[in-house]
């Protein structure tokens, strides 16, 4: 079985012992993804021309995609309620292209959250969405310059947007210094590896700026999406802090 792997050059090694693992064969078809997409659905087209049977999968413009991450809100219902709670008062995620954020919507909706505030995280040099919800619709990112690549498509999905507009999405920005030092903060308090993507999201929390939006209380938490973990280990993670120069 081969896998298209659509990821930036200079794929992290962590990522690579995975599919390597699975038995995959590993195309790297440009600097971003972006790129990467249109080398792959041009490869997809060359194996059709020759009769082979193929199916594209995106990585966040599809309904599996977000059916699929919307099951974690259905969790965190059911957690929240063997805690006595209700609802929490604000979820706290990332978004790159908008598969999950789009996810995390649709189950909010069906846990009847969709009053409750989402704020999605981005860094600066990976803001699509960000570009997107000022203009109303998708609008392409000049250029990635985040370190955070799992952010990095330059435009999001449709979709993403047209939640924007159906319910309160509010979206934050934070800078890759501080993205990387959050993460290093997390693996210190946590225990856990996770990659400036998910420090992003974690920034708001540890800076406070959570309450900006909303007033969380006991009865009200925040739930903070922490994910993105496969790009990193420990050494990529000192090198970052070492790099910028990250106070820990």
């Amino acid at each position: 079985k081969q896998w298209y792997q659509r990821r930036v050059r200079g794929l992290p090694q962590p990522v690579l012992k995975k599919f390597s693992d699975l038995g995959s064969e590993i195309f790297i078809g440009g600097p971003i993804w972006d790129e990467c997409d249109r080398t792959a659905r041009a490869y997809i087209k060359s194996l059709e021309e020759k009769g082979e049977k193929v199916h594209y999968i995106h990585p966040f413009d599809g309904e599996y995609v977000w059916e699929g991450h919307s099951t974690m809100m259905t969790e965190v219902k059911e957690q929240l309620a063997e805690l006595g709670v209700a609802e929490p008062g604000v979820v706290v995620t990332c978004v790159g292209g908008g598969g999950l954020l789009s996810g995390v919507s649709r189950g909010m909706e069906r846990a009847g959250w969709d009053h409750v505030p989402i704020v999605a995280m981005e860094t600066n040099g990976a803001e699509s969405f960000h570009l997107a919800m000022n203009a109303g619709k998708p609008v392409k990112l000049e250029k990635l310059t985040s370190i955070a690549k799992t952010l990095g498509a330059q435009m999001v999905c449709k979709h993403v947007v047209e939640e924007g507009k159906r319910r309160e999405i509010i979206s934050e920005l934070t800078d890759d210094k501080t993205a990387v030092q959050c993460s290093w903060w997390f693996l210190r308090d946590h225990q856990m590896l996770v990659e400036p993507a998910c420090g992003a999201t974690l920034s708001i929390v540890y800076s406070g700026r959570v309450s900006d939006h909303v007033q969380v209380t006991n009865s009200n938490p925040i739930v903070v999406i922490v994910c993105g973990g496969a790009t990193v280990d420990i050494d990529t993670l000192r090198d970052l802090v070492s790099s910028l120069d990250v106070d820990t």
